[in-house]
């Protein structure tokens, strides 16, 4: 049983032992891959009197274009929201106003029509048949119906009647 402890425990000792070896590899190839601020800016030159007043010239205008802006949007007046809402509210509802009476109107038109056609219905009295047979036929004189050629004798009504 102590052999196992024993060996248990030297296992873990060469598992911490190559543990520290790999993080100490590790942590050199990342510390020689870091960039130093030396290298990344180089030869950073200070600026010279005549830099430095053109810079601060050039920040002092940035501030007063800032400036005039804020100026200007602030010299607007204030825009009311609510009562725009409101606005838009009130011209929304006369529109559903002006469309429900549009169509109640229609609907009262339809229905006057609708009874007007069941009088009209109504007013009509005598035969079905009868009315249907007095529209059939257009109204004036009426055709007279020539004599069949058979029947007619070959001397007077041939001629239409006159004789020479």
């Amino acid at each position: 049983m102590t052999s196992i402890i024993s060996g248990f425990l030297k296992g873990i000792k060469s598992i911490g032992q190559e543990t520290v070896e790999k993080t100490v590899e590790h942590t050199g190839k990342i510390a020689s891959g870091i960039i130093t601020g030396q290298e990344l800016i180089g030869n950073l030159k200070p600026m010279s009197n005549e830099q430095q007043t053109k810079a601060q010239q050039e920040e002092v205008k940035k501030q007063q274009e800032v400036e005039k802006i804020k100026q200007e949007y602030m010299g607007q007046p204030a825009r009311n929201v609510e009562q725009e809402i409101e606005k838009v509210r009130d011209e929304k509802d006369r529109k559903e106003e002006e469309e429900e009476r549009f169509l109640k109107n229609l609907e009262r038109q339809r229905e006057n029509e609708r009874i007007e056609r069941l009088q009209m219905q109504v007013e009509v009295p005598g035969n079905a048949k009868r009315e249907a047979g007095k529209r059939q036929f257009a109204p004036g004189k009426k055709k007279k119906q020539a004599p069949d050629p058979a029947s007619m004798s070959a001397t007077n009504e041939m001629t239409g009647g006159k004789i020479d």
